[in-house]
């Protein structure tokens, strides 16, 4: 009796989604787009998994057409996002999977920023426990924001019980402008935590300044402001690294208008 064939599967050469791919995407889905290497740290937050390791699973992800990758800046690596078909899975189809990638860039640098916050306890004064992202916020706060309230890029809740205002800054926006924002964040929630990109040059200094002009203008008023914070976001994330240190020319300015270095 010759022996018996094995049976091919009924799906092989398909793409199967693991309980952590699934994750992992709705992460994405949430943050609307991230960097791929900085996938690392959400498909395992123990950091076991390698940066090959993450490549791979992206690249696993785009052969079922769920995500596209792109790239856009030597120094960070690609930015990561949905695609439709991804949206759909994990929930619903948002626009942002069809937007430019250029798009994409200020979403994956407030996804940074979480993560940096996450894995740093020190950078937000607390443990950050949970996130809401500026769509839910934005969604949940309809009449501040049609009032002209300013809409954080996330909302850090914090294991203390507060929470703490989440400002990804990439671009120089005008000082009157920043500081109307600063203001606001300062007056609505304890704590605003602003970030800026170790490559965008010069903006940090610029962003201080409008925090330290929005104090001023608070307790002018005879309120008390919320407490800032600044974030430098690194070209590279690696998590567990104490926070980038400010240069020593500024820390008396930030001690002077109550900054907070994160």
């Amino acid at each position: 009796m010759g022996q018996q064939s094995r049976k091919e599967r009924s799906d092989k050469g398909c793409i199967r989604i693991n309980a952590r791919d699934f994750r992992c995407l709705s992460w994405l889905l949430e943050m609307g787009s991230a960097y791929e290497d900085d996938l690392t740290v959400v498909l395992d937050p123990a950091m076991r998994t390698s940066r090959d390791a993450t490549r791979a699973v992206v690249r696993r992800w785009r052969q079922a057409d769920l995500v596209q990758a792109d790239g856009l800046f030597a120094n960070r690596g690609r930015i990561v996002r949905l695609t439709e078909d991804g949206a759909r899975l994990v929930g619903e189809v948002d626009s942002t999977a069809v937007a430019p990638v250029t798009a994409a860039v200020h979403s994956a640098e407030t996804a940074r920023t979480r993560l940096l916050l996450e894995h740093q306890p020190q950078a937000a004064g607390s443990p950050v426990v949970g996130w809401t992202s500026a769509h839910r916020w934005r969604a949940e706060n309809r009449a501040a924001v049609s009032a002209g309230a300013c809409v954080p890029d996330g909302v850090a809740q914090l294991a203390d019980g507060s929470c703490a205002a989440v400002r990804v800054e990439r671009v120089y926006q005008g000082t009157a402008s920043m500081t109307t924002a600063a203001a606001d964040l300062l007056r609505r929630f304890p704590r605003a935590i602003y970030a800026v990109p170790g490559m965008s040059d010069g903006l940090a200094d610029l962003v201080e300044e409008a925090l330290a002009r929005a104090v001023g203008q608070i307790r002018a008023a005879g309120a008390e402001p919320g407490t800032p914070a600044f974030l430098h976001i690194p070209d590279r994330l690696v998590p567990g690294l104490p926070a980038l240190a400010c240069p020593a020319g500024q820390e008396s300015r930030r001690r002077q208008a109550g900054l907070t270095p994160a």
